[in-house]
């Protein structure tokens, strides 16, 4: 799916399973001891008393570890457009007065004043958003001069030929029971290197891409560990009652299997 029956889907699919990410990928490891919320905030390099903007926080976890590093007198802002998401990220966060949660959307992030955040985060959610272009416009505008924008994305382009082989047969499964589902996605790279994707940020007058590869290790030893991860994920929500069987039936098949989900790190600046 692409366009707004995609973002439409992953809106709905978050509202079933609003810590889904969080439960799932956000506890796994990685090479060189990556990890996703850690990873994503290290590489932003904040610092105390900075101002913080974390797009589509889902339940909180990257807007906790940023509030963490930005200390007593940072602030972070957490939104997301799913009521639910942002109802599981209010009750996963202790009384902190240096984060708030609010729903709304990333294409309009009214109330946030220009040139206001010091570090924008986004983990995991670029690839969700319609329009990319109005998105990019507006981190700039609440960019100060010199501030940065770190996200994190899937990088589906980057599978182990073990890995690429346990995907096509779940790929298959979904191409069987959600006819249509994955149309359009084989002729879009990886953010950000679809040349849409580049444009949307040149044109909004961000800074040149930074990209840092990295992969995220999740060992499925049982058919039990395997569907923990893949039920709570997108493609288990794509799929039907009898779907979900048969890709509980795959799953029995490929473990015990070591999984290398390869995830890439993305950082650009508004210059000045």
């Amino acid at each position: 799916m692409v366009g707004d029956l995609a973002s439409s889907f992953a809106l709905a699919a978050t509202a079933l399973d609003p810590t889904a990410t969080e439960d799932t990928l956000g506890t796994l490891g990685g090479n060189g001891g990556v990890e996703l919320y850690r990873s994503l905030v290290g590489w932003a390099a904040l610092t105390p008393r900075e101002r913080v903007l974390d797009l589509g926080c889902g339940s909180g976890g990257a807007t906790r570890e940023a509030a963490a590093a930005v200390g007593a007198h940072g602030t972070v802002l957490g939104i997301d457009a799913c009521t639910e998401a942002i109802a599981a990220a209010r009750t996963r966060t202790p009384d902190d007065p240096g984060i708030t949660y609010r729903i709304l959307r990333a294409e309009h992030l009214d109330g946030i004043a220009d040139r206001s955040i010091d570090c924008i985060t986004a983990s995991l959610v670029f690839e969700q958003l319609v329009d990319l272009p109005a998105v990019a416009r507006e981190m700039f505008r609440v960019l100060r001069p010199g501030g940065r924008i770190v996200a994190s994305v899937m990088d589906f382009d980057q599978f182990r030929p073990a890995d690429a082989h346990l995907f096509g047969a779940v790929i298959a499964v979904v191409a069987w029971h959600a006819r249509g589902a994955l149309s359009g996605r084989a002729s879009r790279a990886t953010m950000p290197r679809d040349p849409r994707d580049m444009r949307a940020f040149r044109s909004a007058g961000l800074a040149s891409i930074e990209e840092r590869d990295a992969q995220l290790i999740a060992v499925m030893e049982n058919e039990e560990q395997a569907w923990a991860l893949f039920s709570r994920s997108l493609i288990g929500q794509l799929l039907d009652p009898l779907g979900r069987l048969e890709l509980r039936g795959v799953l029995a098949a490929h473990v015990p299997h070591t999984l290398y989900l390869p995830i890439r790190f993305l950082r650009t600046r508004r210059p000045g």
